[in-house]
């Protein structure tokens, strides 16, 4: 595994932009994002879980719950 620090922008449309090194090999890769806010206003601002509603909404958009679930029980088998 290794590690890679990577500078990252939040748009104002709620999208999270990366910038990659170059040294990057192309390829599959699983990625862990910890975000932490840079300036120490964000940091203390306690957050609501309304905030968070509909974050992420686009990601199952075209995902069908049965196959995705297939497709776990397909990998557990390997």
């Amino acid at each position: 595994m290794q590690t890679i620090q990577m500078q990252a922008t939040v748009g104002p449309d709620g999208k999270l932009r990366l910038e990659v090194p170059c040294q990057l090999p192309p390829g599959p890769a699983e990625v862990v994002i910890i975000v932490q806010p840079r300036n120490g206003q964000d940091a203390e601002r306690k957050r609501s879980w309304g905030e968070f509603c509909g974050i992420a909404k686009g990601l199952w958009q075209d995902e069908d719950a049965q196959d995705y679930v297939n497709r776990l029980r397909d990998e557990w088998e390997r």
